[in-house]
């Protein structure tokens, strides 16, 4: 097997977002192996010296965020003198924006992650997400953006942990066999949060929660993991779903990204009708 390609990430503060958007372009390149190197908070010569100290090392493309003019210009002389393409990884953006807004961009290490008003924002929403896990507090679901419903093992955890960080407070309330949704859920409105319910196929979900138990230790069987019993799970899941009159994702093959980027679309969509 031939040994994966090499690529440098160099960012003036946490790298998530030339890391987010790089493997998500090189995802989409079938059979390439990447080895990924990132380089973090790097905004003093010694701290490029020592990331350009591991290029020189192991050589390889060099994509960077690094906006501060002195330390750009000694870190693409340096890739030069290496022999790597260094590539400036917002430039393209911020030359189109430059151009449409009519104005240059305030060059700020780090400015995408300041510590502002949505920077609060999401924290307290991964606060929200936390505290009203699993249906606790089911009272105060009113206080969300968005609640998802769902049986058991349909990624409603994570995702609200995701859209938390996206400031989108998301509670969690889990479907029960046998057990009565909460009143609060059933009170909910067109004013109120908006209803999700995550679905996923049977045998996808009895997989799943057979992981779970071996994970845990436990070898009993159970209806948990009994695949007749998960498929009336979902079934009566999905008539009190239809019941709710609520959106359904089926997130069997969908990763958490885009469970989140749906559910997202929803609650805008839900605020713009409340704003009309």
């Amino acid at each position: 097997m031939a040994d994966p390609y090499r690529i440098h990430m160099i960012s003036d503060s946490t790298g998530e977002t030339i890391s987010s958007a790089l493997r998500a372009t090189v995802a989409m390149f079938k059979d390439v192996r990447v080895s990924y190197r990132r380089h973090v908070m790097i905004r003093t010569a010694e701290s490029l010296d020592d990331a350009l100290e591991a290029i020189a090392k192991e050589p390889g493309l060099v994509f960077h965020t690094v906006v501060e003019a002195d330390l750009r210009a000694r870190l693409e002389r340096r890739c030069h003198d290496i022999g790597v393409l260094a590539v400036p990884f917002l430039d393209p953006i911020l030359s189109t924006l430059t151009a449409h807004f009519g104005i240059s961009a305030a060059m700020r290490p780090g400015a995408q992650h300041a510590v502002d008003e949505r920077y609060y924002s999401r924290v307290a929403a991964l606060d929200f997400a936390m505290a009203y896990d699993d249906g606790r507090l089911a009272e105060r679901i009113p206080e969300a953006d968005a609640v998802l419903i769902g049986v058991s093992r349909t990624s409603k955890t994570p995702t609200c942990v995701y859209l938390a960080v996206r400031g989108i407070k998301a509670a969690n309330v889990p479907l029960i066999p046998g057990c009565e949704p909460p009143e609060a859920l059933m009170a909910l409105d067109k004013t109120g949060p908006i209803i999700v319910g995550l679905t996923a196929k049977p045998s996808r979900l009895a997989q799943i929660r057979q992981n779970r138990i071996e994970a845990l230790s436990h070898d009993r069987a159970t209806d948990y993991v009994d695949l007749d019993a998960i498929k009336r799970e979902v079934i009566e899941a999905r008539q009190l779903m239809e019941r709710l009159q609520c959106p359904i994702i089926d997130v069997t093959r969908r990763s958490i990204e885009e469970t989140s980027a749906a559910i997202l679309q929803l609650v805008e969509a839900r605020r713009a009708e409340k704003g009309a």
